[in-house]
């Protein structure tokens, strides 16, 4: 029943002042117009610039299917406090930058708490350093998620771009997750890039292919930001990203499928990069740059035309390649164009830690090229496998041959506890399995102690039975 309320009790309607909008939806049409309301499928706006002129806090925007054909700034935030503002794709969805100027067609620069989800982007034609996204200066709480981004042309013509050019704030929570880029040419640049003052990131579940120079690139040291303490892409998570035919035109095969260059305190794991010039490295090619802190794990890597991993500093005039670790990682027959990279290459660095992997190589093929100004780095408790007598096997350490995994152990006191026998892997590529029977089963470190979250290449424990197993693959 009816109670009379209390004095002192607090009135029932409230005052609406300091309030804040319930989250809206709006919508863009290609029969739209940007005359109307922009709040329901039948009063929808019809380009979205518009949405990205208007859209509030919190707000979702969903893009009808269709093709619109435009180049788009982002002009608005969300906040902390109402949350994203998301712009979703509705149906498939084509953001076609065909004769439009501008070198990107969609530019975040200051922007924060945003969305964008599900587009198809295309048709950057004929730019000179362009981008499908690009973010610049300080963007905080950026989410690109399942993008397909494809046909951009011209010189250092690019998938994804993030520019921390801002010194003290720069680009924060940043996460690029389920993109596809393909078709683009980003040389002298990368199809999708982190440079400078980029941090706390994660760029997971993306598939990069056919591009013309590095698929997945990490940078540090070249200036992007104006003070060098901050010039750094740090703090991030990479993986289970696919990269294939990264390639570079010329006699060079230096193009990496995932390329980590001065960046600091990155993981990089459970990624696939094959047929590519060359799978996974990290370097720091900037004089000054140092790359420390960077782990590349649990990976799987094959048929690339150059090394499968490659960590140091390609000349000793670079920056500096220390604390790096490369571990438990799967490298099967890479070095098809027969450089004289190896499968594992190890250059200018030191106190780089190599250990547990699988290194599977084809006949003659150098299984670890140690080259000049590797010998301060730490490899141990790998297996190596290449068809033929094992005793012709070779190995370089330091700028050194050696033909025999004894011979290397005998004589540098690397890989003392490293095998050479063959792995019996079952299968290759996408999912590599191996035999109950392989000798890489309980093989690695006996003091590894997996790292919290830590899986195997396809998800499973990292760590099952008494040891460790050699690669990426942990058998039950």
């Amino acid at each position: 029943m009816y109670r009379q309320p209390a004095v002192n009790a607090r009135p029932i309607a409230e005052p609406l002042e300091g309030r804040r909008l319930l989250a809206s939806t709006f919508y863009v049409s290609p029969r739209g117009n940007d005359a109307n309301a922009g709040t329901d499928a039948h009063h929808a706006w019809r380009h979205v610039q518009k949405a990205m002129n208007a859209a509030t806090p919190g707000s979702t925007v969903l893009v009808l299917a269709g093709t619109y054909n435009e180049k788009l700034t982002v002009n608005v935030s969300g906040d902390a406090t109402d949350g994203f503002i998301t712009f979703q794709a509705s149906g498939h969805v084509i953001i076609n930058g065909r004769g439009i100027a501008g070198p990107d067609i969609i530019n975040l620069n200051n922007q924060n708490y945003v969305q964008i989800i599900g587009f198809n982007i295309e048709n950057d034609l004929n730019v000179s350093d362009g981008s499908g996204i690009r973010m610049n200066g300080d963007d905080d709480h950026v989410n690109l998620l399942n993008n397909v981004i494809h046909n951009v042309t011209g010189i250092n013509a690019m998938g994804i771009t993030a520019y921390g050019t801002d010194p003290v704030a720069g680009i924060s929570n940043l996460v690029i997750d389920g993109n596809q880029i393909f078709n683009c040419q980003p040389a002298n640049s990368e199809a999708l890039t982190l440079n400078g003052n980029v941090s706390n990131f994660q760029v997971e579940n993306n598939y990069v292919h056919d591009v013309n120079n590095i698929g997945i690139d990490f940078i540090g040291g070249e200036g992007m930001s104006p003070n060098p303490a901050t010039d750094i892409a740090r703090n991030g998570e990479v993986s289970g990203n696919r990269v294939t035919r990264a390639h570079r035109a010329g006699d060079g095969t230096d193009a990496a499928g995932i390329f980590v260059d001065g960046a600091q305190n990155v993981i990089v794991e459970r990624n696939t990069s094959w047929a590519n010039d060359v799978g996974i490295e990290v370097n720091a090619v900037a004089s000054g740059a140092t790359a420390t802190g960077i782990v590349v794990r649990d990976n799987n890597v094959y048929l690339n035309w150059g090394p499968g991993i490659s960590i140091g500093a390609s000349q000793q005039t670079d920056g500096i390649v220390t604390g790096c670790q490369v571990l438990n990682n799967t490298l099967f027959h890479d070095e098809t164009k027969h450089g004289g990279d190896g499968e594992l290459r190890l250059q200018f660095g030191s106190g780089n830690l190599i250990e547990n992997n699988l290194v599977d190589a084809a006949r003659g093929t150098i299984l670890l090229d140690g080259q000049f100004g590797s010998a301060n780095d730490v490899s141990n408790f790998n297996l190596f496998f290449a068809p033929g007598t094992p005793g012709s096997a070779p190995f370089e350490w330091d700028g050194f041959t050696y033909n025999g995994l004894p011979a290397l152990q005998a004589a540098v006191s690397q890989d003392g506890n490293s095998i050479f026998a063959n792995p019996v892997l079952l299968t290759f590529g996408p999912k590599p399995r191996l035999s109950p029977r392989s000798p890489a089963i309980n093989a690695g470190d006996p003091n590894f102690v997996p790292a919290a979250g830590e899986t195997d290449f396809l998800g499973h424990a990292r760590l099952l039975g008494g040891r460790v197993d050699i690669g990426a693959v942990e058998v039950a």
